[in-house]
């Protein structure tokens, strides 16, 4: 794009940004931000405080002195804290508590001013719309004042503060009150020796008591509170103008450079309780109102009200750094105070306001920082707070409300919100809100299917909400896998079901309907079941279910009840049939869904045949079979009908079962039943003395052994055959731990008469012992020492001498060049060595030692008498049937210790080839590693 073209864009935008900015400040209430008047029919109030009793009007000089002994000096708020402090503020007061109205004719008197005050500030609403509290009685004595201070929102509703000057004489004290650049000055001294006043502003005005000169100023102070229940109605003052702003909103829309949002700064600031269109004040209530009006009528924008804070940090004035500024939103709220700030603060842009605000001559709200630091100043924080009016094009709300990229929590905490306020206000925006936000979530692109997924379910559970079938539909459309569990359930909670049978291919399903008139069992159906997975399909359904029961309204009523459990059923066994995908998770899943139905024998029966279905096409899968064979073994305890199933279904796989059988996959499945905290046999130490594990971590290899003999004559001697051919799959941590395990339950049932039985067992002995203990550490007769060697990624030459020393057999000692420290890194902090000192941090040299040997050997001797103790715990007389002649020797561990300087090949290879154990020579059976002597 050229210069000229983005020239015309950014022209373009800021005429629009003027125009609109234009539109919304020439919106004005008919009041102003104070107004003062005197009290032309005033009625004395018959104040009565105890214990002067009636106070006397005019106030007399005898009751003044009265009052201030009665009072307390008056403190003021600075922070969080409150405060006495009369170079600030000198006053008496009394609360409101200790102050009684005699005078019946006080009400209406009072009645009438506040007529006057609703004139002069503006309310929409009128009086009726306001009440006045009372809060103190305030003593203004000669000297007594009150600097600039801002009053803030003592109680729920408090706009304003209404003040009565009592007939008392007095000179000064004339009131100061400041609103962005307009100034006030109000003096009732004029008439204050027979007459009354009335003064009121708006809170968040600031405002100054000027000192006494002579005489008492004598005051009722009260808190004015907006009751009205909705937005204030009259607009005496207000040209709404919706035609024109509409149509500025529509030149909105056709922007090149389209503003994401767009904030106009409110003239008052307010609290975040206070933040809604109803307690708006003079020309924001009029400007806000008339903004969320024409949005409403465009149908294409939406308002909100929300407080922001700009935070300008004043750089150390030495370092000549600009000061930074950082704008942002820290509440939001809609017009009627529903609240849709969601987690942490948002930015927000400068070029995004209609309105800049000017901070140089404004003294900040707060302030941090700005402490001397030795010969300079730390940096200050000062915090401008505003109040705004934002205006957000419906297609960007979800971006703005939650930014580009936002989280499946911060989605799902929108969404629920939504929903809920939906609930309490009613058909609002709310609903327009929440539909946008599904729309814009469908809409968007996403990395991976898994992101998609997740954050679909929000939207599947808020189209059920809205019954909007058309938003449902596109979410099953784009669903590649599964919602999280939840959203299930939250469905479960909404979706009703009609008894009417509807006909899909073979399956005949019951209706979940939506809004009455759409099916949506396609939706629902495709919604469930696209992960195409049995274990997360059943996971689903049965979140579906316990969320029918736990929150549908017409969970009570037992056609809906019998109709979700006969669409549940269906549906699964539909994806039993059907079903291409298999995995590891499935087999405890294909054990539940028959258990879970023992009290339903149809139902059980229907899905026992689609549990058939399903292991029949994957009767070959070691996926499945390895884990379903352990799953249906562990529930061989179930009675009754689930009992007869569980176990057709084991005699039907066992084959399959003892073919396919791969020990790591099976000491993989029974561990991740348990959990075990530690290996009871473990050379690892894990910080203290390793727990006993449970023998239900070997898993039910004894009952499957059993089972197979009592199926077939040949079967045992395939599955121990199975066993000893896959068990070099094991991991270091399964030998260390599982394998010994496996042993004590395998060793009582197996017939060790069989040379099966005693090839598996010496294979597995053998290596238990070697994976666990490893290879004795050869003592040095020389002075190589190959194992300190190191490895440098660097390939540098400090650390190729020092390994060509290492591998030395003749050298001792090795001087060091520079670079000391890369070596020491790489060599153990050359804790092996003694090491030569240039001074007591400088090595320049070092020589071997057997100090690696002396460390290693005695871990490797406390290995080896652990393994020992835990070989005979085993049933000795059948080891000894298997080991035969060898038994001594694997006993003494002369497979792993050193007894001469031969070295033999792998003893498990040596008896695959049927040469046994050689006893003449070294019994290592795997070669001499590292790792085998950690």
């Amino acid at each position: 794009m050229s210069d000229t073209s983005d020239d015309s864009t950014a022209a373009e935008k800021a005429d629009f940004m003027y125009d609109l900015r234009h539109l919304i400040s020439e919106v004005h209430a008919s009041g102003s931000f104070a107004a003062f008047g005197t009290i032309d029919s005033f009625v004395n109030p018959g104040i009565f405080i105890d214990p002067i009793g009636i106070v006397r009007l005019p106030l007399s000089e005898d009751d003044a002195q009265a009052l201030a002994q009665t009072s307390h000096k008056a403190p003021f708020g600075k922070g969080n804290e409150t405060l006495v402090d009369e170079s600030v503020r000198k006053t008496w007061q009394i609360d409101a508590a200790n102050v009684r109205i005699l005078n019946k004719a006080w009400q209406p008197c009072l009645d009438q001013i506040l007529e006057r005050v609703t004139e002069g500030l503006g309310i929409a609403g009128g009086p009726s719309s306001i009440r006045a509290e009372l809060y103190k009685m305030l003593l203004y004595e000669e000297g007594a004042m009150f600097k600039p201070h801002q009053d803030t929102e003592k109680v729920p509703g408090m706009f304003g503060t209404l003040i009565i000057c009592l007939p008392s004489e007095h000179t000064g004290g004339a009131v100061c009150l400041r609103h962005g650049s307009k100034l006030e000055r109000f003096d009732s001294s004029g008439n204050s020796t027979f007459g009354a006043s009335y003064l009121t502003w708006y809170a968040h005005v600031t405002h100054e008591i000027e000192p006494i000169q002579t005489g008492c100023r004598w005051v009722l102070a009260y808190n004015l509170i907006n009751h009205a229940p909705g937005p204030l109605r009259s607009a005496s003052a207000l040209d709404a103008r919706i035609g024109q702003f509409t149509q500025a909103l529509t030149r909105w829309q056709g922007l090149q450079d389209e503003p994401y949002y767009l904030a106009y700064p409110l003239d008052h600031q307010y609290t975040d309780r206070g933040l809604k269109l109803a307690h708006l004040k003079g020309d924001d209530f009029y400007r806000a109102r008339h903004v969320a009006q024409s949005c409403e009528a465009h149908g294409k924008y939406y308002m909100f009200l929300g407080n922001m804070e700009m935070c300008i940090t004043n750089q150390n004035a030495e370092e000549e750094m600009e000061d930074e500024a950082v704008l942002s939103l820290d509440s939001l709220v809609d017009p009627q105070g529903f609240d849709l700030f969601i987690g942490s603060t948002l930015r927000i842009s400068t070029d995004n306001l209609l309105r800049g605000e000017s901070y140089e001559d404004r003294e900040p709200d707060a302030q941090r920082g700005g402490n001397y630091l030795g010969n300079q100043y730390a940096e200050i924080d000062q915090f401008f707070k505003d109040s705004t009016l934002i205006i957000v094009p419906s297609h960007r709300i979800l971006s703005f409300l939650l930014g580009s990229t936002f989280t499946l929590h911060s989605l799902a905490h929108l969404t629920t919100r939504l929903r809920g306020f939906i609930g309490q206000a009613g058909d609002s925006n709310f609903r327009g809100i929440l539909l946008q936000v599904c729309q814009s979530v469908l809409a968007r692109d996403y990395t991976n299917d898994e992101d998609r997924d997740l954050r679909l379910g929000p939207v599947a559970v808020s189209a059920a909400f809205l019954k909007n079938p058309d938003i449902f539909n596109a979410v099953a459309s784009q669903i590649k896998g599964s919602f999280e569990k939840d959203y299930y359930s939250a469905l479960g909670g909404l979706i009703c079901f009609d008894d009417t049978s509807v006909q899909e291919n073979e399956y005949t399903f019951p209706m979940p309907l939506m809004n009455n008139t759409k099916s949506l069992y396609s939706s629902i159906n495709t919604a469930i079941t696209k992960c195409g997975k049995i274990y997360q399909i059943h996971e689903n359904l049965n979140a579906f279910r316990d969320g029918f029961f736990n929150g549908h309204p017409n969970r009570s009523d037992q056609l809906q009840v019998n109709s979700l459990k006969r669409w549940l059923d269906t549906l699964l066994y539909s994806c039993l049939y059907n079903s291409e995908q298999v995995c590891e998770q499935d087999a405890s899943t294909l054990v539940k869904i028959i258990v879970e139905r023992e009290g339903a024998p149809f139902s059980q029966h229907v899905l026992y045949q689609g549990v058939r279905i399903f292991i029949e096409h994957s009767r070959n899968n070691n996926l499945l079979i390895n884990p379903l064979v352990i799953e249906l073994l562990l529930q061989s305890n179930h009675q009754g009908r689930s009992k007869i199933y569980l176990e057709t279904l084991l005699r039907n796989i066992v084959e399959s079962a003892v073919s396919n059988f791969n020990l790591c996959q099976y000491a993989t499945y029974t561990a991740s039943l348990i959990s075990p905290n530690q290996f009871q046999y473990s050379s690892r130490s894990r910080g203290q003395e390793a727990s006993p594990i449970p023998s239900r971590l070997a898993g039910p290899i004894k009952a499957f052994y059993e089972y197979a003999s009592g199926c077939k004559q040949d079967l045992p001697a395939q599955l121990l055959q199975r066993i000893q051919a896959t068990a070099l799959e094991l991991t270091a941590e399964q030998s260390n731990g599982f394998l010994i395990l496996f042993l004590s339950e395998l060793m009582p049932v197996a017939d060790t008469s069989f040379n099966e039985a005693q090839s598996c067992i010496r294979s597995l002995i053998a290596l238990y012992i070697i994976r666990t203990v490893g290879h004795e550490p050869k003592k040095p007769t020389n002075w190589t020492r190959l194992e300190e060697m190191s490895t440098c990624s660097y390939a540098c030459d400090n650390c190729s001498k020092m390994n060509t020393f290492l591998k030395d057999p003749e050298a001792s000692y090795h001087a060091l060049g520079d670079g000391n420290y890369h070596l020491q890194s790489h060599f153990h902090d050359f804790k092996y060595f003694d090491v030569k000192k240039k001074q007591t941090w400088n090595p320049v040299g070092v020589t071997k030692t057997n100090k690696w040997w002396e460390e290693k050997h005695p871990k490797w001797q406390s290995r080896a008498e652990k393994v020992l103790g835990a070989i005979k715990k085993l049933p000795q007389d059948r080891l000894k049937e298997c080991l035969r002649d060898e038994y001594d020797w694997v006993m003494d561990l002369r497979m792993v210790k050193i007894v001469d300087e031969a070295v033999v090949d792998d003893a498990i290879q040596s008896d695959k080839e049927g040469e046994g154990y050689s006893k003449t020579r070294s019994s290592v059976p795997q070669k001499r590693g590292r790792e085998n002597s950690e």
